[in-house]
């Protein structure tokens, strides 16, 4: 990415031969297989038949402290 910062950026993409919703199941529900980071992760509320609120926690370099997200 050039845009003029110091640290150096690399932007990426990849195309991959699954519909959208086998890709994103995949990145939730077995993020497990893939993510040694990953402490937890769970359905918080199903809003919808397609939508979720989802909640995970990865770990962190020490000293830096473990994060959580929520997506919708």
């Amino acid at each position: 990415v050039g845009d003029g910062h110091p640290m150096r950026l690399w932007r990426v993409s990849v195309e991959m031969e699954a519909p959208p919703t086998v890709v994103l199941q995949r990145v939730l529900r077995e993020r497990h297989l893939w993510d040694e980071d990953l402490l937890h992760s769970r359905v918080i509320e199903t809003l919808e038949n397609n939508t979720e609120v989802f909640h995970y926690i990865t770990d962190s370099m020490a000293p830096h402290p473990r994060r959580n997200f929520i997506v919708l």
